[in-house]
This record gives structure tokens, sequence and C-alpha cells, in this order.
């Protein structure tokens, strides 16, 4: 039994209605190399702004004498799908928000998580601190050092000098001048570690401060976008739907205009 021969009806301009020809035209123009969601996305932003929406030329009322009834039942079904607040176009936009919002809160989480990686600052910061601490102590020590020679020195210069004194005098200062010379040593040593860290905390510091920012301004897109309703799933399910409806009518329709 042979095949059953596919018949294709094309336009034929002279039956057609001026008026339907050239809004079909247009239509298919506007239509080519448009997927679903973004023929979605296209009726969208015409809504938005000034750009003018794919059925600008659809006439009122529809004129479609002459055209065979699969194309018109296609014209009906895009027009269904995509005219502005359709409830196909409406699920697709919710789907979008809800899709797009998902995305942001995966970037709200990564930077988070890169402040948190970087966040070995306050690690660093406590390290700061304790060489801080050991600066003040070594600061503290050879100041009392100081006080304790300066004391002693006086006491080398009394009215009547008496050799036991000078004597005493004189071993105190050579005890206490070894004493000012490690206090001396360790000031500089502590001085030193912290230089050494700096450059490294100041650079993790810089950091970070960056790695917030991003938080911030992740955390600003997202609070842009509105939550969606629990569902999405529903929505999910009238997007494919006229997902599909809408390649079976877009193919009708350009076949019927090649």
């Amino acid at each position: 039994m042979a095949a059953p021969v596919l018949v294709v009806v094309r336009l034929e301009a002279t039956a057609v209605d001026p008026a339907t020809v050239a809004y079909l035209r247009d239509l298919v123009g506007a239509l080519n190399g448009k997927t679903f969601q973004l023929a979605c996305e296209s009726q969208i932003a015409a809504a938005a702004g000034d750009d003018g929406s794919m059925f600008r030329l659809r006439p009122e009322p529809s004129l479609l004498t002459g055209v065979p009834d699969n194309v018109a039942s296609a014209i009906n079904a895009l027009e269904e799908l995509l005219r502005q607040g359709s409830p196909a176009l409406a699920a697709y936009e919710r789907h979008a928000t809800f899709l797009r919002r998902a995305r942001q809160e995966e970037a709200v989480g990564a930077a988070m998580a890169d402040v948190v990686a970087i966040n070995l600052i306050n690690d660093l910061q406590d390290a700061l601190e304790a060489r801080r601490v050991q600066l003040v102590a070594a600061q503290s020590a050879k100041r009392q050092i100081f006080a304790e020679i300066t004391a002693t020195a006086a006491a080398r210069s009394p009215a009547v000098i008496t050799e036991e004194s000078h004597a005493w005098a004189t071993a105190a200062l050579a005890a206490l001048l070894p004493r000012l010379g490690q206090a001396q040593e360790r000031e500089v040593e502590v001085e030193i570690a912290m230089a050494r860290m700096m450059p490294s905390f100041l650079v993790m510091f810089w950091h970070l401060e960056i790695a917030k920012a991003r938080v911030d301004a992740a955390d600003a897109v997202l609070d842009a976008i509105p939550e969606m309703p629990r569902n999405g799933m529903d929505d999910f399910q009238v997007v494919c739907n006229g997902a599909m409806r809408f390649e079976e009518s877009v193919s009708v329709l350009r076949e019927y205009m090649a």
C-alpha cells in the first residue's frame, strides 16, 4: 500500500486579503530563529518598552478568508500563546523569574562562600593582636629598665660618695644594661615580625572587602527579583505544553508562507 501523499498548501497572495498577507509575512519574520522561550522574551520586552508586539500588524477584525483551516488554527494558537496577558505568557514570565531568582540565590551563596574562604584574616588579625601585646610588653619592660637605670645613676651621685655606694651602683648598672639590651632586642624582634605580617594582612583585608562588596551586590540583585508562588511545576508544565504547540504552529505557518 502506497504511503499517503502529504499535500503542502502554499500561500496564494491573490486569494488572501492584503492586510492578512502583510500580517503573516511580518509574523513569520518576527518568529524567524526564535524558540518559544525567545518569542516569550520578545513579547515581554515589547510590553515593557517601545518595541512593537509581533502581532502589531494583526488586522482587526482578523481577516483569514482564503487561509486554510490548519494555517488559521496555527495562527490562532500562536496568538493565544503569545498575546499580551495570555496564560502561557504569564506562566513563562513567572517561571523565568523563578529560575532567575534561583540562579541569583546560587550567586549569593557562591559570593558568601568566597567571604568564608578569605576570612582567614581573623586568624591573622589574632596573630597581629598577639604581637601587639608582645610589643607593648617589650616597650613597658624597656621603660621600666630605663627608670631603674636613671634611679641607679642618681644614686651614684650623692653629696658624699663612699666606696661602698659606688661599688653598689656600678654593680647595679652592670646588671641593668644587659637587661636593657635584651628588652631592646625583643622590641625590635616583635616590630620586625609585625612588619612582615602587615602586607599579608592588608592584601587579605582588601580581598575580604571586595568579597563582601560582591555579596552586597548579589544580595541587591536578589532583592530586586520577586519571589514566585510555590506552583513552579504547574508553570513549568504550561511552558512545556506551550513550547510544543508553538513549534507545531510555527512549522505549519512557515510551510504555508514558504
